[in-house]
């Protein structure tokens, strides 16, 4: 199976919404699910593609005068999952922030305060790759309590 990364297109939309539909474990909530969607649609973004089409998706904002870049959204086709394809997509968005000269990376997340097992393995992805928690946030709901993760660019 060979794998590439390139921009986010209009024409990767429903692709990327059929990779949310096929996560309920991660996209159980309506409104995430709408939000995910909005963002495939306006935010800059990668996806990673193979034979088949698209196998996963990044999205991100970024702050300019601050510096700093925001993972809003990102997710691997369940069939594609523990292949490396969210370290490549998470490289590709390093690569491009670096030549942005962009300092910071930051991505909210589900807390361990959760205990949600799926997540874990969330934070476990992000924290391997060199992030870091900074503050434990209540900006959901009492059920989602949140974590901000962040790494140096």
């Amino acid at each position: 199976m060979h794998e590439a990364v390139r921009e986010l297109e209009p024409r990767d939309a429903a692709a990327c919404d059929a990779i949310v539909a096929g996560l309920p474990e991660w996209f159980g909530n309506e409104q995430g699910i709408r939000d995910c969607a909005l963002a495939v649609r306006s935010h800059a973004g990668l996806v990673a593609i193979d034979e088949t089409g698209v196998t996963g998706f990044l999205t991100w904002t970024h702050d300019r005068e601050r510096g700093v870049a925001e993972i809003t959204w990102m997710a691997v086709r369940a069939d594609s999952r523990r292949h490396g394809l969210g370290r490549s997509l998470l490289g590709a968005l390093i690569d491009r922030l670096h030549e942005e000269q962009v300092d910071r990376l930051d991505v909210k997340t589900l807390s361990e305060r959760a205990t949600y097992p799926p997540y874990a393995e969330t934070r476990g992805f992000y924290l391997a790759n060199g992030f870091e928690p900074v503050a434990e946030l209540d900006i959901w709901d009492e059920d989602n309590p949140a974590v901000l993760l962040s790494r140096s660019l």
